[in-house]
C-alpha cells in the first residue's frame, strides 16, 4: 500500500512518523512545497502528482488553505483511492471533499484528537474522532481495527456533534490559553497547584500556531457563540464583583 501525505508542518511529520513506526509495509511519499523530491529527514520527498497516485492520501494542511489543496488535487486522484482529512473542524471540511472530489474517491473524516506535544508519552489511549462520508463498509471496519491496534480510542460521532463538542472542549481551551499569552502569565515562585496547571496548559497552546487557533474559531460554526457566552459569562462574573 502507497500512502501519500500533502504538507510537512508539526502534524504532518507527526503522521509520518506514526505510519513510518506503526506500518512499516506501508510505502510513504510526501509532497512539501519547501521540499525538493528526494530523501531528508528520514521521509521520501516527492510530486504532487506522485503522492496523489497513492492508495490513502492525507492532507496535513492548514485549515484556511484546505479548500484549495482538495480543489487542486481532485482530479489527481485514482479511482478507489481513499482521501482522509486530519481537520481539527469536520463540518467545513466533509462539506469541502464532498464538493470537489469525485464520487469514485472514498472520503473518511477524522480528527485525531492528540498532537506532537501528547503524542510525545504515547498513543495508548489517545483518542481518533472517525465519521464514514463513503467507505465501503470493510475498508472502513479494518480502519477502525487499525488504529485500535496501535492503541487509539475510537469515537464515532457526525460533523455537528464534533464541532459542537470543540467548540468547548478545544477551542475553549486555546482561547483562555491565548488570553493569558496576551497578559504575559508567567510562572511565579508562589503558584498554587491551579495556576501552574494553568500555566501548563497555556504553554500546550501557544506551541501550536496561530494560525492553527485563528482557524478553529473561523471554521466552527459553534465556536462564535461559545466566545459570546465566554464574554457574557465574564460580564456577569464582574458585575457580582462590583465592577463597572
Amino acid at each position: 500500500m502507497q500512502v501519500g501525505i500533502i504538507g510537512f508542518g508539526r502534524f504532518g511529520r507527526l503522521a509520518g512518523r506514526i505510519i513510518q513506526s506503526k506500518f512499516p509495509d506501508v510505502r510513504l511519499l510526501v509532497f512539501a512545497r519547501k521540499k525538493q523530491p528526494g530523501k531528508s529527514d528520514g521521509f521520501q520527498f516527492t510530486t504532487l502528482d506522485e503522492v496523489c497516485a497513492s492508495d490513502v492520501i492525507i492532507p496535513c494542511v492548514p485549515i484556511s488553505a484546505f479548500e484549495e489543496v482538495i480543489k487542486s488535487i481532485s482530479g489527481k486522484s485514482k479511482p478507489g483511492a481513499l482521501l482522509i482529512d486530519v481537520c481539527s473542524v469536520k463540518v467545513y471540511p466533509v462539506a469541502v471533499m464532498t464538493k470537489y472530489l469525485p464520487a469514485n474517491v472514498e472520503i473518511l473524516a477524522t480528527h485525531p484528537n492528540f498532537g506532537p506535544d501528547s503524542a510525545k508519552r504515547g498513543l495508548k489511549g489517545s483518542k481518533i474522532i472517525l465519521h464514514n462520508v463513503r467507505v465501503s463498509t470493510s475498508r472502513y471496519e479494518r480502519i477502525k481495527q487499525s488504529c485500535e491496534d496501535i492503541g487509539l480510542e475510537v469515537l464515532e460521532m457526525t460533523p455537528e456533534v464534533h464541532d459542537r463538542l470543540m467548540a468547548y472542549s478545544m477551542a475553549y481551551t486555546h482561547l483562555v490559553g491565548r488570553v493569558g499569552e496576551r497578559m504575559n502569565l508567567r510562572n511565579t515562585p508562589i503558584d498554587t497547584r491551579g495556576f501552574a496547571q494553568l500555566m501548563k496548559i497555556q504553554d500546550y497552546v501557544v506551541n501550536d500556531t496561530f494560525t492553527l487557533f485563528q482557524d478553529m474559531h473561523k471554521f466552527n460554526p459553534y465556536a462564535k457563540e461559545m466566545r459570546r457566552k465566554f464574554r457574557q459569562a465574564l460580564a456577569q462574573i464582574e458585575a457580582g464583583l462590583g465592577d463597572e
